[in-house]
């Protein structure tokens, strides 16, 4: 029985469709399961039954503390572009001719197949 490069592809392909196990068993695909496990998701404290009580002034002091740590995050975060934007300011005219070289290269890569079929 002679059989084509296709009818095998179509023939593993019909098997991985129709059994997994087969195909496993075969060495011609991997299957993946799932990992059982018994413990729960963790859905936070209230979904498991223990609620926590906070006072308003305790929410309004840690939602302060947050506050100011987001400030300070975002205050660096700032700095950090102000600093960039003075490097590129200082070094523009060098960052262009990087820009220049870099184009350069690209048009040779593309360039040196063609001057090879020409001289080659």
């Amino acid at each position: 029985m002679k059989s084509s490069w296709c009818a095998l592809v179509i023939q593993t392909c019909r098997l991985k469709s129709l059994n997994r196990g087969a195909g496993a068993i075969l060495g011609l695909g991997t299957v993946a399961i799932r990992q059982k496990t018994n413990s729960p998701q963790d859905t936070g404290l209230v979904k498991r039954g223990k609620v926590l009580t906070m006072q308003v002034e305790e929410v309004l002091s840690r939602l302060e503390k947050h506050e100011a740590e987001c400030n300070l995050r975002y205050k660096r975060i700032e700095e950090r572009l102000d600093d960039q934007k003075e490097f590129i300011a200082k070094n523009s005219e060098a960052l262009s001719k990087l820009d220049l070289k870099i184009w350069g290269i690209a048009v040779l890569i593309v360039l040196a197949p063609i001057a090879a079929n020409f001289w080659g």
